[in-house]
């Protein structure tokens, strides 16, 4: 009979990135408030502009980096010793952040906080594949918990970092965070006994070559269609989970409830919220078509996320039509319409993110797992910047430039929809050869 619990080493690993992800965005939410905010206010009096630039090519660097770390991971240290000296980075990182008034300061807490991720981050969700038989019907479930476990992490950042803000100012709110990766490293040291690494002779000064059929090879390159796909999500989410939102939040909603102004982070915490809420009832949905053997498959999955962040898109867009009402500004926004964007927005989240995962786990080659979760996370990097670019002009024209995306992002929905079927029948064939071939090797 089908189980449907999961091994401990997921709630390990779901854990531990609860304290990091809960250091990396309180860094990420308070970053770009912080350097437009004026010097009387203890921040560092950048326009909005260079504000949004800062925070676009900190994320840049934070999801670009583990290219190179994930490749010294797989090859060379292996995942262990990766996360651990990863998470080291990331912790000394934030303390510097306390002397970040020194513009030198920041730049190093920046890069150190960037180069510790690039070790950490791809290996986390690679440790986690390797709990599940390729053919596992829990895989995606599993992710999904774990990605609730990130939501965790990014929930009580907004929450910790707002009030830590509003107490003691940016400065003790951001180097907080250090603590947060401190607890992260010793929850994943004292339980690696439940996760499962890669044999250490697989670990050698030498690339070996992993040798791929011509039908996994289609498979990988429909993986790569899908992570294209993915970026296009991943453009809407740094414009709502980074700077941009934050800016029209601060100064362009009213957000004052029973004499209480709320704070800017909170929102960014809705989103934790809603994920965690959010995914047991999804994961419940799963389990139950799993066991009528009716499981969606994961493209059908993303394919139903890009969609409904579209859909999210053309509320936001719809509510920018009272900037050019005089009578709505100069707070034309809810905070409730803003949080039911957000609500809306997680849900996409909440599905596509352990969706892409989980498709990696199961097409990448094996010695290239962690080196295409670090593409993925690429994608939120370079995103990240376009993002940025893309805010500065939302921020003087809200209402065209939103709408310009939401039928950009329609339109991707709908092609996505119109390719799917292909691409499941070749990752479909992949699998049953993948089948043939252990069958095989147990005979």
């Amino acid at each position: 009979m089908m189980t449907l619990s999961h091994p401990k080493g997921m709630y390990v690993l779901a854990l531990t990135e609860v304290f990091e992800r809960l250091s990396f965005y309180t860094l990420s939410f308070l970053l770009v408030l912080y350097a437009s905010s004026p010097v009387s206010e203890h921040g560092l009096g950048w326009s909005k502009a260079e504000a949004l630039t800062l925070g676009g090519l900190y994320t840049l660097a934070a999801y670009i980096f583990p290219i190179f770390g994930s490749l010294i991971a797989d090859k060379f240290l292996g995942h262990f010793r990766s996360i651990l000296l990863g998470g080291t980075i990331i912790m000394f990182g934030h303390f510097c952040m306390l002397f970040s008034a020194n513009i030198i300061f920041l730049y190093i807490a920046l890069f150190l906080i960037a180069t510790g991720t690039a070790f950490f981050k791809p290996c986390i969700p690679a440790l986690l594949g390797n709990l599940y038989k390729w053919n596992d019907k829990r895989r995606e479930s599993g992710y999904c918990w774990y990605y609730c476990g990130i939501n965790l992490g990014i929930m009580l950042a907004g929450v910790t970092g707002g009030l830590l803000l509003q107490e003691y100012g940016y400065h003790i709110a951001l180097t907080s965070a250090g603590f947060g990766m401190a607890l992260g490293i010793m929850i994943f040291y004292f339980g690696k006994k439940h996760l499962v690494f890669n044999s250490s002779k697989n670990i050698n000064l030498k690339f070996q070559k992993e040798k791929i059929s011509q039908v996994q090879n289609k498979a990988l390159y429909m993986l790569i269609i899908s992570i294209v796909f993915f970026s296009f999500w991943a453009v809407i989410y740094n414009l709502s989970a980074s700077g941009t939102l934050s800016l029209f939040i601060e100064h362009h909603t009213q957000k004052t409830v029973f004499n209480y102004n709320i704070p800017v982070t909170f929102f960014s915490a809705l989103e934790g919220l809603t994920i965690m809420v959010a995914t047991p009832i999804i994961t419940y949905y799963l389990s139950r078509r799993a066991l009528k053997n009716k499981y969606p498959h994961f493209f059908s999955q993303m394919n139903f996320a890009l969609f409904l962040c579209a859909c999210a898109l053309l509320y936001f867009t719809l509510l920018t039509l009272k900037f050019d009402v005089p009578a709505f500004m100069p707070k034309p926004l809810q905070y409730y319409e803003v949080a039911l964007f957000l609500i809306i927005f997680s849900v996409s989240e909440t599905i596509i993110n352990p969706v892409i995962m989980s498709a990696i786990s199961i097409i990448a080659p094996q010695n290239y797992k962690s080196f295409f979760q670090s593409i993925y996370l690429s994608c939120y990097g370079i995103t990240g910047l376009i993002a940025a670019k893309i805010g500065s002009y939302a921020i003087e024209k809200p209402f065209y430039i939103y709408l310009f995306i939401t039928i950009f992002m329609f339109c991707a929905a709908l092609l996505y929809y119109i390719v799917k079927p292909k691409m499941i029948d070749l990752v479909e064939a992949a699998h049953r050869e993948k089948k043939t071939i252990l069958k095989q090797s147990a005979a």
